[in-house]
């Protein structure tokens, strides 16, 4: 439940489970543990990268390569969107994350900026059947650059209906230090685009408006705690450092000046891993596993001992993990997947209350993992 909290009200915590009839299309893996079962239920999909659910049985997948995918569940297919923007494909470029609420569909995704160079972009249509109609940008990030790296580009929409956007260092990491560009931030807009009054800078004589908080190196993991409402991102670090953190108005969360990582190589980053002024992470990894995203589990699923937990996908080491939650706290992880299905990308609980999975590959596409 990475972001919709109101798709699972208005389906209810207990959304109909679909039945092993409507799963004939869909090829079965394996059995990963007792009890669970895990399932191709889409054809092949083009580098996925992002997933949200419309209704219990069709889910909207973004491929990098530049498309958008409506997958209908039950019989493991998918029909591309008309409508949707251009984008600059290369390096970790291209149609990126998606996230559907109440017909509204909001992009990430790397657009065109000036002088053939290229920038992190959220826009938004409306779902019509298989198009998106009055598509429309809604953000587009400062300083926009030639390269093809960093983009961030996780979407998150909180209980009071305020959009939130990770927005990668663009491996220029001192802006991330710099509260007057959008490089290593979280941005935080109303659904229409605009800016909500409370944001931290607004005002202000320095920093951008739309920014909520800023010392962020590549942030591709978000999710919206079921029961507080507070975001919660991950990032990649360096080599090394990898963090988990809870989003906040105003903070500084370090980069470049702190982290548990080092120079690919060898050598020393910054001043430390914590200091005064600045929000220190819950979690970190080093190694690195390179976390892609995250989302909380929510009561009703299939899996009741993973409910108020994360659920974190890496694509280095190819696994996804169980991470345990305990208010603010993090208080241990264990792998519950392990290189089954390649770099895993993105990683949601569906209405029917199963897992279900991206891994980035050119013959990717849409896992669920049940406990049925």
């Amino acid at each position: 439940m990475r972001r919709k909290l109101r798709f699972f009200r208005n389906l209810g915590r207990r959304a109909q489970i679909l039945s092993a009839k409507t799963v004939v299309a869909a090829v079965l893996l394996a059995d990963v543990a007792a009890g669970q079962t895990l399932k191709r239920v889409s054809p092949t999909l083009e580098n996925p990268w992002g997933m949200s659910f419309v209704d219990a049985q069709q889910v909207l997948v973004t491929e990098r390569p530049g498309g958008v995918r409506l997958v209908d569940l039950s019989d493991a297919s998918a029909v591309a969107l008309d409508g949707v923007p251009d984008v600059v494909v290369g390096g970790q470029g291209g149609m990126l994350d998606v996230l559907y609420d109440q017909g509204d569909v909001f992009l990430c995704y790397t657009g065109k900026a000036s002088k053939g160079m290229s920038t992190t972009m959220l826009g938004k249509g409306r779902l019509d059947g298989s198009a998106l109609r009055r598509f429309e940008v809604l953000f587009q990030a400062s300083n926009a650059s030639y390269g093809l790296h960093h983009f961030g580009c996780r979407i998150g929409l909180d209980p009071n209906d305020h959009l939130y956007l990770s927005i990668g260092d663009r491996l220029d990491a001192d802006s991330a230090q710099d509260p007057n560009t959008h490089l290593g931030s979280v941005v935080r807009l109303n659904r229409d685009g605009s800016v909500p009054l409370d944001n931290p800078f607004v005002g202000q004589a320095e920093g951008l408006p739309e920014i909520y908080s800023l010392g962020h190196r590549n942030p591709q993991g978000m999710s919206v705690h079921p029961d507080t409402g507070a975001v919660w991102i991950n990032e990649h670090g360096p080599q090394g450092g990898d963090e988990i953190n809870i989003v906040a108005a105003g903070e500084n969360y370090g980069w470049p000046l702190l982290t548990f990582g080092e120079q690919y190589g060898g050598g020393t980053i910054g001043i430390g891993t914590s200091a005064p002024g600045y929000a220190d992470s819950v979690w970190h990894w080093t190694p690195s596993i390179a976390p892609s995203d995250m989302t909380f589990v929510p009561t009703g699923s299939q899996f009741p001992q993973f409910e108020g937990d994360l659920l974190v996908t890496s694509l280095k080491f190819k696994r996804l993990y169980h991470v345990q939650v305990e208010g603010e706290e993090i208080t241990g992880e264990r792998v519950i997947l392990d290189r089954r299905l390649g770099r895993l990308r993105d990683v949601e609980v569906g209405p029917d209350g199963a897992i279900y999975l991206l891994n980035d590959e050119t013959n990717g596409g849409v896992f669920r993992l049940s406990a049925e």
